[in-house]
């Protein structure tokens, strides 16, 4: 089989697909024509060729697919009238965080981090796919452990866990957070207590410190007084 032909069948493979697919998976319809690095090769040079175009190929979930891009997302909405409360609430996106980071762990587990119940949670979070069941935990009571899903990495879009922010860098943006945040705090409260003042005295900065030029005149001035007094 020619290059032009595979290269072809795959891209009608992408197109139809409803989820990442990956090279292994696309070479079992060439029945070992193909080998995993020419699919790889071919699946490269998609992607590239989509750059700048409406779509993309994007590596997720450790295969490939064909999706929309971020920018385009508020007309395909209007298109489909999609409603933007699908989205996960604060409360599974915390939830969702401690399982992805802490996997495989407990609910009671979960809870002690999060410090209230998270029944209610992992059920919606068990039903939209994004978590599973890793098995039990050998203590007693034999609680249920959880773990994130496939569908997990195609909703936020990663190759794989590896690609999630480390604890380290999560904590360097929360503390450089923290700190612009202060300072603008910081800053307001400046403003503040300078239009207090000014609101007080009745003088803007201009009037109290007048600019250099100004000052002389007005040291010239008053010199010039002194002396025909005198």
């Amino acid at each position: 089989m020619d290059i032009n032909t595979a290269r072809s069948i795959i891209e009608n493979i992408l197109f139809i697909a409803d989820s990442p697919i990956t090279p292994e998976k696309i070479g079992e319809v060439f029945n070992g024509e193909m080998n995993k690095a020419e699919i790889k090769g071919i699946l490269d040079e998609l992607k590239a060729d989509y750059n700048g175009r409406g779509v993309q190929l994007v590596e997720i979930a450790e295969g490939y697919q064909l999706c929309t891009r971020p920018e385009y997302a508020e007309w395909i909405k209007k298109f489909y009238k999609i409603d933007k409360g699908s989205k996960l609430s604060h409360a599974s996106l915390e939830t969702l965080s401690i399982i992805a980071y802490k996997q495989p762990i407990t609910r009671i587990e979960m809870e002690e981090i999060r410090g209230v119940d998270s029944g209610g949670v992992v059920k919606t979070l068990s039903e939209k796919n994004l978590i599973k069941n890793m098995g039990r935990k050998k203590v007693p009571g034999r609680p249920m452990m959880y773990g994130t899903t496939r569908k997990f990495l195609e909703y936020f879009g990663l190759k794989s866990l590896t690609d999630l922010p480390t604890l380290e860098e999560l904590k360097e943006d929360t503390q450089k957070a923290d700190t612009e945040t202060q300072e603008e705090k910081v800053q307001g409260e400046l403003r503040l207590q300078e239009e207090t003042i000014q609101k007080e005295t009745g003088f803007k900065d201009t009037e109290i410190y007048p600019e250099s030029d100004e000052a002389e005149d007005i040291d010239n001035s008053s010199g010039g007084q002194g002396e025909s007094d005198e």
